[in-house]
């Protein structure tokens, strides 16, 4: 390892900058007893408390949350898939790359629920104990979900629901359209940051209330009059009498809100109106001094990304984006500089462009391999510093140079199906399904023959299922006409699903009800 405090070097192929000399926990091992696979390099960063942000991670959540320490992150923002049954289209980058979305939650509500609650789980321990967590969902599930973080978080830690007014028309002619996004902003059982921001008065309220002008509407704007006193005797300097005015003889008896020295240095900067026959005495409130309104958990003055908003210039083409200026709000109330923000689901990266903005320190994950692309173009294309993008394959051959457990991960993630729990004697099975549960084998095999799907058949009669996946680099004429026969005269589907469609980001498999 380095010796210099500018860079700390770990294995050949992690290299992260350091602004500030980093202390161990532990002397590091020697390079010669780094463990093999990458991914354990860099959780082995992680526990030994080296800053592991700025980081972008290719993969499923579930794993790559396994090497970020626990409580090291401020604020956590996810806008994970919503539950419906929209279909994405949309072109990437420059090279006008096209591939589709969908949210693949078919399985209903309670599938949902499950993967959704077993993420947040593992992001909860990433928090700071003063940590905030953002969950930024819509209609159709976000009331299942407020159930589900009560459980994770203790329903005593829920802050607020905010309503984002995300459109401002919608043709439903059946009922209320639906034209707004909940957020469920949560504390992680310390006292959590919060910096309130102030927005503009409405028009309509100043041109209600600040009427009148007096010799400052110059510097200080029209003005409204307010009272400055208060219901009630009292009997110390609040209830005395002030340039004639005694406020026990006002109304059924008050007094003021001021002490009378106060009100007399008020008086003398022409801040109290006293009219002509000697009315009750008011506080002059002048426009242009106002310091705004904090935002409340209703939020219409962010627009949305469509139509002919200035927003719109943002768009990177991701069906789902959000605007920069919806999360720059949510980063400013809940942290501060320096602060590390993490959205698990990244997406084209608008969280992590807001957070270098507002200068935060980063951490991106999202299982797609092209997101991750955008992301990575769009924070340099800000001048953001990137330390370290993990996950990513870029050939074939790297794919062949992978150990097998990531080999394993890689392709199971690449067809968001589920890890199989069982590490050791899998019985021939590395993963499910999403949603249908059925078997998924790996094999990092150049070609896969006939050998291998009559096995596959066993591992389908043990487990009572007819449908199943095997993911290869690709698949002999032998075995191919093999499931074509066990289609054709068994009901067996078996998809072959070659890592070559897996680079290109095709997702083959149907759904193999």
């Amino acid at each position: 390892m380095s010796s210099s405090n500018d860079f700390i070097t770990f294995a050949a192929d992690v290299c992260i900058p350091s602004a500030e000399p980093v202390t161990l926990a532990s002397p590091p091992p020697a390079i010669s007893q780094a463990p093999a696979n990458r991914l354990e390099r860099v959780a082995q960063l992680s526990l030994l408390n080296i800053d592991v942000s700025n980081h972008l991670y290719r993969g499923d959540c579930l794993s790559m949350l396994d090497l970020i320490p626990d409580g090291s992150v401020d604020l956590i923002y996810i806008d994970p898939p919503f539950y419906s049954q929209r279909y994405y289209e949309t072109f990437w980058g420059e090279e006008a790359e096209h591939y589709a979305f969908e949210d693949r939650w078919k399985g209903g509500i309670q599938t949902y629920l499950s993967y959704l609650a077993d993420r947040i789980r593992k992001m909860q321990a990433k928090l700071k104990a003063t940590g905030t967590f953002y969950l930024h969902l819509d209609w159709h599930i976000c009331h299942y979900m407020k159930v589900e973080m009560d459980k994770i978080f203790g329903y005593n830690n829920f802050q607020n629901e905010i309503i984002w007014r995300r459109t401002t028309a919608h043709t439903d002619t059946h009922g209320f359209g639906h034209i707004h996004d909940n957020l469920f902003r949560y504390s992680n059982g310390g006292k959590p940051i919060f910096n309130v921001e102030l927005k503009p008065y409405p028009k309509a309220y100043l041109d209600k209330y600040f009427i009148f002008e007096d010799e400052y509407v110059a510097t200080r704007g029209k003005h409204w009059r307010a009272d400055i006193t208060g219901a009630g005797l009292r009997n110390g300097e609040t209830g005395e009498v002030w340039r004639g005015f005694d406020p026990a003889k006002i109304g059924r008896g008050r007094h003021w809100m001021r002490k009378p020295r106060e009100l007399e240095r008020l008086y003398r900067d022409g801040r109290i109106y006293i009219s002509d026959g000697g009315g009750v005495p008011k506080l002059k409130r002048y426009e242009k001094e106002l310091k705004g309104v904090p935002v409340d958990s209703i939020w219409e003055d962010v627009p949305s990304l469509g139509g002919l908003s200035k927003s719109a210039r943002e768009s990177v083409g991701y069906p789902t984006q959000k605007p920069v200026a919806l999360l720059e709000r949510i980063i400013k109330a809940s942290s501060n500089p320096g602060d590390v923000v993490l959205d698990a689901f990244c997406g084209c990266g608008t969280t992590l462009e807001a957070a270098q903005r507002l200068a935060r320190r980063w951490i991106g994950i999202d299982i797609s391999q092209s997101a991750i692309r955008v992301v990575e173009n769009r924070l340099r294309k800000i001048g953001a510093p990137i330390t370290q993008i993990h996950g990513m394959v870029e050939n074939e051959r790297q794919l062949h140079d992978l150990d097998w457990r990531e080999f394993q991960t890689w392709a199971v993630d690449a067809v968001q199906g589920r890890h199989s729990p069982r590490k050791i004697a899998d019985m021939g099975i590395d993963g499910f399904t999403f949603m249908e549960n059925h078997p998924i084998q790996v094999k990092q095999i150049e070609s896969v023959g006939r050998p291998v799907i009559d096995n596959f058949v066993g591992v389908l009669e043990r487990e009572k299922d007819k449908r199943g996946l095997i993911i290869a680099f690709d698949f002999t004429k032998g075995a191919q006409a093999e499931v074509a026969r066990l289609k054709r005269e068994q009901d067996i589907e078996i998809e072959l699903i070659t890592c070559k469609r897996l680079m290109r980001e095709e997702i083959p498999y149907r759904k193999l009800a």
